[in-house]
């Protein structure tokens, strides 16, 4: 049977993700888990960080256009190179890499929209240098990089429950704003969908309050004060 890889796509090079990455196929359990995982990085700058820390993967390069399902497993990094120019193995965070990860974030959409995905993951992204205030947060620049735009839902989730916050990347003080009951609905619906296409389950949406306590005797609250 064909299974679907997970499709990583590495994020930030600078950022300590490779670590968590290798920590990650040096448990037992991810070796024999058999959904195959595929990495979006740079080969080279894969290598130089996997051996200052001390690692040792075999490392399966894999052609995009090209890859047999039934090839990939987790005993080898299941690797797609996308070229990047590292002089050093790790370095200070800038914007140099602004387009080493654009590129592999458009290769995982690819893949993904060619149904040759199960599931996109994303290393860190710093807001400061590649979303420059232009996207709030990632979920948003995938929102439209996929053309959903506003229509972009964060559910973290667990087999016994899941929370999704109806905002996302917001100062405290704006939330209040963006609550709307079309909002909750929309998102509600949203999950609904979600819950009964790619899990096959009807799910029990609760919704919580801003305010814990819902209501406030006083014209002028604590809450109140620190918000504004």
């Amino acid at each position: 049977m064909k299974i679907k890889p997970i499709i990583i796509v590495s994020g930030e090079p600078y950022s300590v993700f490779l670590e968590i990455f290798f920590k990650t196929l040096n448990n037992k359990k991810v070796k024999i888990y058999k959904t195959p995982i595929l990495i979006i990085a740079s080969y080279d700058l894969l290598l130089k960080q996997m051996q200052k820390l001390k690692y040792s993967f075999k490392i399966k390069l894999i052609d995009d256009k090209f890859f047999n399902l039934n090839k990939l497993n987790n005993k080898n990094i299941n690797l797609i190179n996308v070229n990047f120019n590292c002089n050093k193995t790790f370095d200070k965070i800038s914007s140099k890499s602004n387009h080493y990860i654009t590129q592999c974030f458009n290769l995982g959409l690819k893949l993904m929209k060619e149904h040759k995905g199960c599931a996109l993951i994303n290393g860190p992204i710093s807001k400061k240098h590649f979303l420059k205030k232009k996207f709030p947060g990632i979920t948003e620049y995938l929102a439209s990089k996929t053309g959903h735009t506003g229509k972009e839902v964060m559910l973290i989730y667990n087999n016994n429950l899941s929370v999704s916050p109806l905002t996302t990347h917001l100062p405290l003080k704006n939330i209040f704003k963006k609550i709307t009951i079309k909002r909750i609905i929309k998102q509600a619906i949203t999950i609904n969908k979600f819950y009964k296409k790619f899990l096959n389950k009807i799910p029990k949406i609760a919704i919580t309050g801003l305010n814990p306590h819902c209501e406030s005797i006083k014209d002028i609250n604590e809450e109140k004060k620190i918000i504004n």
